[in-house]
């Protein structure tokens, strides 16, 4: 098992997460100021998940025939445009193309379990596999806590710094992740 690789890996997921649980509490408050009610609140939450149903499946196809790196570099970067835009949002139909972009771009945890399937030998791929979970599950136990600190100045503050969080996975993903799927 390639220690650099996995941490890599563990690193984009974990980053992924905080920055989407830094904002999804505060969505229903952020959706409040631009006047929406509860129905079109629970829409605009509802749409990441929908977006990221239909495209999870093309991701983990684009990255089975592209590459597991480019296909993390673009879900990466979609996501970085979706929380820029959340920032900048003075409209609730910015918030919602907010979240239909990041949703269609943010399917990458299938992406990245099949990074970690491609650089871990079967004896310790399911360790390989856990702390991706782990760092899905602290990704969601800090972020709500750092987004309600943060939205003490403003809704939009915890967005910007889920777009500074994407921006910084990118990179990573830029310099420090290789490509994981051989040729054959």
């Amino acid at each position: 098992m390639n220690n650099k690789m996995l941490f890599s890996v563990i690193l984009v997921v974990f980053i992924d997460l905080l920055g989407f649980s830094l904002i999804l509490p505060l969505l229903p408050y952020y959706a409040n100021t631009f006047g929406a009610n509860g129905f079109v609140t629970g829409v605009l939450v509802s749409s990441y998940a929908a977006m990221q149903l239909l495209g999870a499946p093309v991701l983990g196809r684009l990255s089975d025939r592209f590459g597991r790196r480019p296909v993390l570099l673009l879900s990466i970067f979609g996501t970085f445009i979706g929380f820029l835009l959340l920032g900048f949002a003075t409209t609730l139909w910015m918030l919602f193309a907010s979240r239909l972009i990041d949703g269609i771009t943010g399917g990458n945890i299938s992406v990245a379990q099949a990074y970690i399937s491609d650089v871990t030998d079967p004896k310790d791929r399911a360790k390989g596999l856990g702390l991706i979970g782990a760092a899905f599950g602290l990704g969601f136990i800090i972020g709500p806590v750092t987004g309600g600190v943060l939205s003490q100045w403003g809704y939009s503050i915890p967005a910007f710094v889920a777009a500074g969080l994407a921006l910084i996975n990118l990179l990573l993903v830029f310099l420090w992740l290789p490509e994981s799927l051989t040729p054959e």
